[in-house]
């Protein structure tokens, strides 16, 4: 994992947000099983946190709703490759390494991938786990247009890089497993972020009246 970022011509700069292709991570860590091994309902039933409807494989992985529990066979070359475990501790070692190598101390780091949009065609990337910056940034009491103060926005700021860096990683043969996002504006950095931060709870979650039905 780590010769990816001794590639030729690599380098992040104080300020910097770097976005992995999660699968690289789970690569690293092992996290592939053999298909024809396993029963496949059965381990996306294993490796979901929560299976939304019995029957469907619509899954709550990492605080998203991701389809097979983020399991991909489509570049796995014969095996199921398994979304990241412990994906921050991953990003934190990944975040010393980096800022030891290159002398700089604020960088955000994303794992990516992707999953689909309920009615629309087409994937969209999602941040799969994050370190190194708030992946939310909080918007209320600023003024908007016309002068009045924002009462609820909030900017998901993890998942709009994620998005822009799925699009440029690609979904084929491409090959682009890392996306360095440079010279953004407003991004907080430190140590004391995760993804937690980007959790809603049940009871605040406006979509809660057609997920949480079972």
């Amino acid at each position: 994992m780590f010769a990816l970022f001794d590639t030729e011509g690599f380098s992040v700069d104080d300020g910097d947000v770097l976005c992995v292709a999660s699968k690289c991570l789970a690569i690293h860590q092992g996290r592939c099983v053999k298909i024809g091994t396993v029963d496949k309902k059965k381990l996306i039933a294993d490796e979901a946190d929560e299976i939304l409807r019995d029957g469907m494989d619509l899954t709550v992985k990492d605080c998203a709703i991701v389809a097979y529990s983020g399991i991909d066979e489509s570049n796995g070359n014969g095996y199921y490759i398994l979304w990241p475990k412990s994906v921050g501790e991953l990003l934190c070692q990944i975040h010393g390494f980096l800022c030891a190598k290159f002398s700089i101390k604020n960088l955000g780091l994303i794992s990516v991938d992707s999953r689909i949009e309920p009615m629309r065609w087409g994937t969209i990337g999602i941040s799969q786990g994050i370190f190194g910056f708030n992946p939310v940034r909080d918007c209320r009491g600023n003024l908007d247009i016309f002068g009045r103060p924002l009462q609820i926005t909030t900017v998901n700021v993890a998942d709009s890089i994620a998005s822009i860096a799925c699009y440029l990683m690609g979904e084929g043969d491409e090959c682009r497993p890392l996306v360095v996002a440079r010279g953004l504006e407003d991004v907080e950095f430190g140590t004391n972020f995760s993804l937690d931060n980007l959790k809603v709870s049940q009871e605040t979650d406006l979509f809660s009246a057609i997920l949480w039905t079972h």
